[in-house]
């Protein structure tokens, strides 16, 4: 199938963003694309710049028709994706996954809000006036029809194709006009270092880079407990996690590191949902519990996560 029209459904898989000072040509972007093979470029991208704008499309995975689209468009990202306007070509875009299948509106904005790896970010993205879009396809340039259950590859794992994404982004955070990586669904800003830093550190370990792809947040819920969360765990078919807790009883850090752990376990074994609770490394369990509304925005359904200590939540929880 050729250029299938990104309007009759869903077509991109994952998605990352680079932030932009200004656009470059589809020339500029040739130059840092040395060791990746260009199967096409397309200088009026397909359909409106909501579905692709301009784009270069790099050879991956071609035995499923794989490919990364890497297109630009030459304005500020639209954070609230018209979301009172679903007659509009932006929110339409939006629902069918075009900015990422699971990213709400608002989503830069609670980026720059949390951004406590790289709090430089918070400034710097202000001087955001286009973006690049890093995605995955497999459903373009196909010579056959396909099934609407067929738009990934059998054996797809979300983990890997994110981790073969970074070398996209790496390149293209090499432009002259590149402020930053941001990962619109799990809400996450980094500059080159940062990223390059974490993808090495990932990639030798042998371990998804969650932090890239997922932030995690922290909330002052009163006077006495706190509350933090992931956003972004979607992206590798994890739920997002709320940790409900005392504020003096716990450290942040350690509760930061427990919600990644908490994804890791889910990641690797299906049926660990069905378990009622996790001990932490102190040896305190942190009882499950699914919910339908998270407490903070974006709106989804979260895992809560309580500590067995003896506590009584307050009312609310």
């Amino acid at each position: 199938m050729e250029d299938q029209d990104v309007q009759e459904g869903r077509v991109f898989v994952e998605t990352m963003v680079v932030l932009l000072r200004s656009a470059p040509t589809l020339e500029e972007i040739r130059t840092v694309f040395g060791e990746f093979t260009i199967n096409r470029a397309r200088k009026q991208g397909i359909d409106t710049w909501e579905h692709c704008g301009p784009a270069l499309f790099l050879e991956y995975r071609p035995e499923y028709f794989g490919q990364f689209v890497v297109d630009v468009v030459d304005r500020p990202w639209p954070d609230e994706m018209d979301y009172d306007k679903p007659e509009t070509a932006l929110h339409k875009a939006w629902v069918e996954g075009c900015f990422g299948i699971e990213t709400c509106p608002g989503a830069l904005e609670r980026a720059i809000e949390h951004s406590w790896v790289w709090p430089e970010g918070r400034e710097a993205v202000k001087q955001a006036k286009a973006f690049l879009r890093v995605r995955t396809t497999f459903s373009l340039d196909r010579d056959e029809e396909f099934e609407e259950d067929d738009w990934i590859p059998d054996d797809y794992f979300a983990p890997e194709e994110l981790m073969e994404m970074h070398s996209v982004v790496l390149a293209l955070l090499k432009l002259p006009q590149a402020i930053c990586y941001f990962n619109p669904q799990g809400e996450v800003l980094r500059d080159e270092a940062s990223f390059d830093e974490a993808d090495e550190l990932y990639f030798e370990n042998e371990v998804p880079a969650l932090e890239l792809w997922s932030n995690v947040r922290l909330f002052r819920f009163d006077d006495q407990w706190t509350m933090m969360d992931t956003v972004g765990n979607s992206q590798v078919q994890v739920p997002d996690f709320e940790a409900v807790f005392f504020t003096e009883a716990y450290s942040p850090s350690e509760v930061e590191q427990f919600l990644r752990i908490a994804t890791m376990y889910f990641l690797e074994d299906a049926e660990f949902e069905s378990r009622e609770g996790l001990k932490d490394e102190n040896g305190v369990n942190w009882k499950f519990s699914i919910q339908l509304d998270s407490l903070c925005d974006p709106p989804r359904q979260i895992i809560r996560l309580t500590p067995e200590d003896q506590r009584e939540l307050p009312e609310g929880l």
